[in-house]
């Protein structure tokens, strides 16, 4: 899906013609075979799966086009694969949120875990709550990737030279890393007047 491409409710069916033109697109049935492709080796279209599936109830042509560019970018993949060595067993996680607030407010957020290179664990979803700022949305979406770590650390815990060091956990976001890192050092950020 094109990064420049916004979905919204207001893209569904508005009148009854609309909606019969869409009635016989099989756009659940695409979805889904997209979540499954999602779901076991091609991390790259989480987010677009993620993000399309919102719309499984009442979609639109410009939902159903979006849905055939997804499929067009795994037709043109297809020598893509997920690698894995055995080099070292690092596991090292990323996670960011999209910092847009969508029709209703929720932001989209995920996270990737790789060892040595190849990706292990990913996710891509609406975040539950509403934040209230990008800060807060990226505190959120850094705390479900801390706890899918400790999820994966615990899986791996026969390895004791990966249990032996920290796991990083790389945010996208260079105001939290300031934060983090102010906490660390006792200083606050409350303003008084």
């Amino acid at each position: 899906m094109d990064p420049n491409t916004t979905l919204s409710s207001a893209q569904s069916p508005q009148t009854t013609a609309e909606a019969a033109a869409m009635r016989d697109i099989p756009y659940r049935e695409a979805v889904g075979s997209l979540m499954y492709a999602s779901l076991g080796t091609r991390p790259d279209i989480t987010y677009a799966v993620s993000s399309l599936s919102r719309f499984s109830d009442n979609p639109g042509k410009a939902h159903w086009e979006a849905v055939k560019r997804v499929f067009r970018h795994l037709s043109g993949t297809k020598d893509l694969k997920l690698t894995y060595g055995a080099q070292e067993l690092d596991l090292v996680g990323y996670t960011d949120a999209d910092g847009s607030m969508h029709e209703d407010r929720k932001v989209f957020s995920g996270y990737a875990f790789l060892i040595d290179g190849g990706a292990v664990s990913w996710s891509s979803k609406r975040q539950e709550i509403i934040a209230l700022s990008t800060t807060e949305a990226e505190y959120v979406a850094a705390t479900h990737a801390a706890k899918e770590a400790l999820l994966l650390r615990s899986l791996m815990v026969e390895d004791k030279e990966v249990l032996a060091h920290l796991t990083p956990l790389t945010l996208d976001f260079l105001r939290e890393s300031r934060l983090v890192k102010r906490r660390r050092e006792g200083r606050t950020t409350d303003r008084s007047l």
